[in-house]
């Protein structure tokens, strides 16, 4: 789910004694070390690939 308000519709959807338990649960998967070390790696390879890009543009 991209968006924090997609996030909170399914919350919604969890049984409400279930919820502070998931809801706690998302948040450290979210804030996971691992998972920003991964996301700075994607931006990353990103950047990478546009610069090779605007690169063979250029020459």
């Amino acid at each position: 789910m991209r968006t924090r308000e997609e996030r909170n519709a399914a919350l919604l959807e969890v049984p409400e004694h279930l919820r502070e338990l998931t809801k706690r649960h998302c948040l450290n998967a979210w804030n996971h070390p691992s998972r920003i070390k991964r996301k700075e790696a994607e931006a990353h390879e990103h950047h990478q690939s546009n610069t090779a890009a605007t690169a063979t543009r250029a020459g």
